[in-house]
């Protein structure tokens, strides 16, 4: 067991790392300017590949079955566990921050983790066995708050990202993103693994984290180095299009110029807007806030603050409300209508999709809610205005 974890360790994990660091280093990366921060990311992703195969040498080379041994394990796991919840933190905001710029803020960050592995090896480097079993209860604490602060941040900047995805595309781009949640969350549980590895030092134990180690890390590498090809699909709704109105998004023109001046603003664009439902324009499939922009002949940022403060909706959902409601109507007028040919009328791309829609409108399937409509001779909005 101590030679297949030696073997898995030293040969197999540092090859993976090693092999993974290269691919971060030397892998095409498109040459889109909101790729900035990906491209940054990246050689920092190398770099830490690389440091963690120095790490696994250390550990190899000081892998004799003293108690010394045992703590130094422990030291190495806490830093190893450290420097992953703040680089994998920050390299996946960065493919959901595209224009994030605070890197003054990434390396107070980054010197709080130092701090906390200079403070774990002068600890154990220094002070003796039964300071450091003590001091090491102290830093697994530490530990967990960084990953506590590290999970809310997380999640904050990912919301905002599906927030902004949903006020640009109408059909479901975000989810080809998901990975990025699963990927954070992964190395959460790869770091309280890593936690309990070294609270409860063995073999097995250390055997099953390498295994869940190599594992995350090479699907990590294959998902990041493959994130320019997905960039392209989201890459209009991250791109900030400047303001060609006098409107502000942050509501300053409305402030200074009073609530007359933002009705006024909108008037025109809700009879716009009001001819494009009528039409049918929403049960164009693929249709994006850019897309609608362009034909009402204003910019992005406009209409989304219309969508966003006068529907109290983002973009997604005001698609979708009108896409069911003509669902609605079609399901009631043409019975012998197959829910494809809906779904294709109305705009979804998929029948899995419009009905995952439908079902969270209506709270049951579209056979469902016809029957009961026709059962209890319930009125059926169309879509149009007011909605």
């Amino acid at each position: 067991m101590n030679e297949l974890y030696n073997i898995l360790s030293i040969f197999v994990t540092s090859g993976l790392l090693l092999a993974c660091g290269l691919m971060f280093l030397f892998a095409f990366i498109p040459g889109s300017p909101l790729l900035g921060n990906y491209r940054k990311a990246r050689y920092t992703m190398a770099g830490a590949y690389l440091f963690f195969i120095a790490v696994a040498v250390v550990e190899y080379l000081s892998g004799d079955p003293s108690e010394q041994s045992v703590l130094l394990m422990q030291a190495v796991t806490l830093v190893i566990a450290a420097s992953q919840a703040f680089l994998f933190t920050f390299a996946l905001l960065a493919l959901i921050e595209v224009q994030f710029s605070g890197w003054r803020y990434i390396f107070r960050e980054a010197a709080v983790v130092w701090l906390f592995i200079v403070a774990v090896f002068t600890v154990y480097a220094g002070c003796s066995e039964t300071f450091f079993r003590a001091a090491f209860y102290v830093f697994t604490i530490i530990y967990a708050l960084l990953l506590a602060r590290y999970t809310v941040l997380f999640l904050k900047s990912y919301r905002q990202f599906r927030c902004r995805m949903d006020n640009y595309y109408s059909g479901e781009e975000a989810g080809r993103l998901r990975w990025v949640a699963l990927s954070f969350f992964a190395a959460l549980a790869v770091g309280i693994m890593a936690l309990l590895s070294a609270l409860f030092m063995s073999i097995p134990v250390a055997l099953l984290y390498a295994v869940v180690f190599d594992a995350f890390y090479l699907f990590f590498a294959v998902r990041f180095i493959n994130y320019p090809h997905q960039f392209r699909v989201i890459e209009q709704a991250m791109d900030d299009e400047p303001e060609k109105t006098g409107f502000s998004l942050n509501g300053e023109s409305a402030a200074r110029n009073g609530a007359k001046t933002a009705h006024t603003a909108f008037a025109a664009l809700e009879k716009q807007i009001e001819h494009w439902v009528a039409g049918k324009g929403f049960t164009e499939q693929g249709i994006t806030l850019g897309a609608l922009a362009a034909r009402l002949h204003t910019n992005n940022k406009y209409l989304s603050t219309y969508i966003n403060t006068r529907k109290k909706q983002t973009f997604r959902e005001w698609i979708n409300k009108l896409r069911i409601e003509e669902a609605q109507s079609l399901l009631l007028q043409y019975p012998g209508m197959k829910i494809n040919e809906i779904a294709h009328k109305t705009g979804f791309l998929d029948k899995s999709h419009f009905l995952r829609q439908f079902k969270k409108q209506n709270k049951q399937s579209p056979t469902a809610w016809r029957n009961h409509v026709r059962t209890h001779n319930s009125p059926v909005q169309t879509p149009g205005f007011p909605v």
